[in-house]
C-alpha cells in the first residue's frame, strides 16, 4: 500500500483535528508566511502547488492512484478496506475512508451527502498528513460547491418563470420565437460558468463571479467532466414556443439537477479529472464556496439565449462598429464616424432618448447600433428594459453574438464544449450584420 496512507497506532481514541478559522484579509506587509505542512494552519490555496498534490496523487510511478491496493478478500487481514479500496469503490470514497483513519462509511460523489467528510485524523502517518488532510479539505469542498449549485436550481427556475413572461409581452408578442429544448437545458446548464465568462461584463458579486470562474477553469481543465455537464446527443430536440415554457420548465429544472450530479460523480470516480478540476488551488482556500445570493445570476445565461433568439425571430439587428472610443461615437463631426449622441449610465448612446440607438462596449472598444424591421419598441427603450430587468448584459448580448457570428457559429445548435474550449459566448443568438445589407 502506498505510504500516504499507512495508519499509525495512536491509542483507541481517534480525535479529528480542529480546522481553523479562515484566513481574514491583511495587507501584503502584515500577513504571515503560508505554513503547508502545519496540519492545524489555516487552508491555503496557495498549498495545491507547494505540496504537489496532483503528483501526489496522480503520479504514474509513485501517485496514490497507481500504488494503492485494491482489496482482493474482504475476509482477510488488511483486506476489510481498512488498508485498501473495496472492488468498484470510486477513489474518493477510498481515500476519504483511509484519509480518516481507515474506518466508517463516507461519500462525497453525490450532492448533499451527509456522510461527506473532510476531517483528517490522528491515524494518519504524519509524514503525509498535510498531503492527505489538503485532499480531504478538496474532496469536500467540491462536493459543497456542486451540492450548492443543485441547491440554487430550483430558485433559478422560479425566477426563469418570473422573468420570462414580460420578456415575452415586450419581444415576442405574437409569439414568433420557437426553442430547442436541448438548447434549453444547455443555458440553464451553463448558467454557473456563464457568469465566469468574458462577455458576462460587471454587476456580479465578486464571491460569485470567483466561483463562476473556478468552474470554469475546472471544466476547462476536466474534459471528461465538461463531457459529464453537458453531454452530447442525449437530449431533447424537440421544439417549444416561448410562450409556453411555463409548462416545459419542470422537466428541464429535472435535467438540469441531474447534470450537475453528473458532473460531480464525474470528479469523485475519475482521480485524472478530479485533479485536473481542483490543480488551480481555489478549493484548497479556507472559505467554502456557497451561492446563497447566486439564484439570479445563475438565469443570466437562460435569459441571454431567450432574449437573443427571440430578437432575431422578430427582426432585431445589430451592427459592430471597432476599434472606436466613446468620443469617438459621440462625434457629431461630419465625416468624423460618429453618431452625435450622448451617452447614459449604462453605456447607451442616444440623441434625446431617440435614434441612433448605440451600445458601446469598453471590455472590446465596439460600438454597437440596434434596430428592427417592423413594430417593436424603441430600442434605446429596449436596451434600457435589458438592463432593468436583468435579463441580460448588454455586454453578452452584443459581444458574445459578434464572437459567435465571427467563429461561425450562430443559429446552430449550443455546444459549449467542443473537446478542447469552452466556449460560452453562442449564448447569445443576436443577428450580427458584418456586411450589409441586414436583412
Amino acid at each position: 500500500m502506498h505510504p500516504s496512507l499507512l495508519p499509525v497506532i495512536v491509542g483507541l481514541v481517534i480525535t479529528p483535528f480542529t480546522i481553523s478559522a479562515p484566513i481574514i484579509e491583511q495587507p501584503l506587509a502584515s500577513r504571515q508566511i503560508v505554513n503547508c505542512t502545519d496540519i492545524q494552519a489555516p487552508y491555503d490555496a496557495s498549498c495545491w502547488t507547494t505540496l504537489k498534490l496532483s503528483d501526489y496523487l496522480n503520479n504514474t510511478v509513485t501517485g496514490w492512484n497507481h500504488t494503492t491496493k485494491t482489496c482482493t478478500n474482504t475476509s482477510g487481514p488488511g483486506e476489510d478496506g481498512s488498508a485498501c479500496c473495496k472492488p468498484g469503490e470510486p477513489w474518493s470514497t477510498c481515500f476519504l475512508r483511509l484519509g480518516t483513519g481507515g474506518t466508517g462509511d463516507f461519500d462525497c460523489s453525490n450532492v448533499n451527502d451527509q456522510t461527506c467528510n473532510s476531517l483528517i485524523t490522528e491515524n494518519v502517518n504524519p509524514s503525509i498528513a498535510p498531503e492527505v488532510r489538503y485532499i480531504l479539505h478538496n474532496i469536500y469542498t467540491i462536493n459543497n460547491f456542486f451540492s450548492n449549485w443543485w441547491t440554487a436550481v430550483p430558485s433559478a427556475t422560479v425566477k426563469t418563470l418570473l422573468i420570462n413572461q414580460p420578456l415575452v409581452n415586450e419581444i415576442d408578442p405574437i409569439q414568433k420565437t420557437n426553442l430547442i429544448l436541448d438548447d434549453l437545458l444547455l443555458a440553464l446548464t451553463a448558467g454557473l460558468a456563464f457568469i465566469g465568462a468574458p462577455e458576462v461584463g460587471e454587476g456580479i458579486s465578486a464571491a460569485v463571479e470567483s466561483g463562476a470562474k473556478l468552474l470554469l477553469n475546472g471544466l476547462q481543465q476536466a474534459p471528461l467532466v465538461a463531457k459529464a455537464v453537458w453531454p452530447e446527443g442525449t437530449l431533447d430536440s424537440q421544439s417549444v414556443q416561448l410562450g409556453q415554457l411555463d409548462t416545459d420548465l419542470s422537466e428541464l429544472y429535472i435535467n438540469t439537477t441531474t447534470a450537475v450530479e453528473a458532473g460531480l460523480f464525474a470528479i469523485m470516480n475519475d482521480l485524472p479529472s478530479f485533479v485536473a478540476f481542483a490543480s488551480s488551488g481555489g478549493f484548497s482556500g479556507p472559505d467554502l464556496l456557497s451561492l446563497p445570493d447566486a439564484t439570479s445570476a445563475l438565469t443570466m445565461a437562460w435569459n441571454t439565449y431567450i432574449l437573443s433568439t427571440a430578437m432575431t425571430a422578430n427582426k432585431w439587428h445589430s451592427s459592430p462598429f471597432r476599434d472606436m472610443t466613446k468620443a469617438d461615437v459621440e462625434s457629431n463631426v461630419p465625416g468624423s464616424g460618429g453618431f452625435g449622441c450622448t451617452f447614459d449610465d449604462n453605456n447607451i448612446c442616444t440623441n434625446d432618448g431617440g435614434p441612433p440607438f448605440v451600445f458601446y462596449s469598453d471590455s472590446t472598444a465596439t460600438a454597437y447600433t440596434l434596430s428592427v424591421e417592423g413594430a417593436g419598441p424603441s430600442p434605446g427603450q429596449l436596451m434600457k428594459d435589458i438592463v432593468t430587468n436583468q435579463w441580460s448584459t448588454l455586454e453578452q448580448l452584443f459581444d458574445g453574438a459578434y464572437n459567435c457570428t465571427v467563429a461561425g457559429n450562430i443559429g446552430k445548435p449550443l455546444n459549449f464544449f467542443n473537446g478542447g474550449t469552452i466556449d460560452l459566448s453562442c449564448m447569445s443568438q443576436l443577428d450580427i450584420c458584418l456586411a450589409p445589407p441586414c436583412a
